[in-house]
């Protein structure tokens, strides 16, 4: 008889070089229930059938024992609810089971009560997400600088940003993937200028026209991500052409239109550029919602270095904000 019945799933959270990594855990709620890892024979072959599905001659062979003892160590721990069938595979004319743990980790609660870090329900710990921003982790904490474009009137062309407040709930969303870095990591794009401080890993929210530091990474970029030439003034004034299309004869000049792109920061190399950036304000937010909302989406597939995609904000529920977004490339 199988007794699962006594124990109970939960998550272990480890911390790793990157930030977290999460991994179910299955917790004996009776100490009678632990009898059948107390054994040194069993103890190896969960350990063994915890990294990869492995068939029971096969492991006697690895652990120089009869392979009809194994397999009665095997059966008790099926038994316990501990060990199940991976797959069947023929062998010789025969068919061949291939046994794997039930779970990666099991273990004991002494008490009950949750205490240490806590997550909200909304919390996710996505690995894709982690690869996104893998080089703004430097031990765990937040490396780098989050830069809004002034409220006030600055640059050449006199703009002002209204988009900055988006910064919040970006900021918001990152802090379920890392702590916080020690000092002030918020700054407006004329500080940063004034700081000398182009070279170090940036997240950009708001397009070239309202912030400045958006304009000087976007020149330098080996393919701009808008087109570089100014039109109109504050707070309407946007690029030219628009954000720049793979179809070189396109260009998306629509207000609500966004782009996310991730790239090498061109002021230093070994550093990095995200940005949330829009022809205009709408867009700047239509491509904060596509990361915060659908980022399984959004980065479907990513694996690491260079990322860019252009999305379109939609007012769905006709409130005048935008709330939804489409993926144009």
């Amino acid at each position: 008889m199988k007794l699962v019945a006594s124990k109970m799933k939960k998550k272990i959270v480890s911390k790793t070089k990157d930030g977290f990594a999460a991994k179910d855990i299955l917790m004996f709620k009776n100490p009678n229930d632990m009898k059948a890892i107390l054994h040194e024979i069993r103890w190896t072959i969960l350990q063994k059938l915890a990294k990869e599905p492995k068939f029971p001659a096969d492991i006697a062979r690895e652990m120089g024992l009869h392979e009809q003892k194994i397999y009665y160590h095997i059966r008790q721990l099926i038994k316990a609810g501990l060990v199940t069938i991976a797959f069947e595979k023929e062998i010789r004319g025969a068919k061949a089971r291939y046994y794997k743990t039930t779970e990666k980790a099991y273990g004991i609660e002494l008490s009950s009560q949750d205490v240490g870090l806590h997550f909200n329900s909304q919390t996710r710990i996505d690995d894709t997400l982690l690869k996104f921003f893998k080089e703004f982790y430097k031990d765990s904490k937040f490396d780098g600088l989050i830069v809004v474009g002034a409220p006030d009137t600055h640059g050449p062309h006199k703009t002002w940003a209204r988009d900055g407040h988006y910064a919040i709930y970006l900021a918001m969303f990152m802090g379920q993937l890392f702590v916080a870095s020690d000092d002030l990591f918020v700054k407006l794009d004329v500080e940063v200028r004034a700081e000398k401080a182009l070279d170090q890993n940036l997240i950009l929210v708001g397009g070239p026209a309202v912030n400045l530091v958006t304009h000087d990474i976007n020149i330098k970029l080996d393919i701009p991500a808008f087109d570089n030439h100014m039109q109109g003034i504050a707070p309407d004034a946007r690029f030219g052409r628009g954000i720049t299309s793979k179809d070189p004869k396109t260009f998306y000049s629509q207000n609500n239109v966004g782009i996310i792109f991730k790239a090498p920061n061109p002021y230093n190399t070994s550093k990095t550029v995200i940005a949330f950036a829009g022809q205009g304000r709408r867009g700047t937010k239509a491509a904060i919602i596509a990361l915060t909302k659908n980022s399984q989406t959004i980065l479907k597939g990513y694996k690491k270095g260079q990322f860019r995609t252009v999305v379109e904000g939609y007012d769905l529920d006709g409130d005048g904000t935008i709330d939804s977004i489409e993926v144009l490339e």
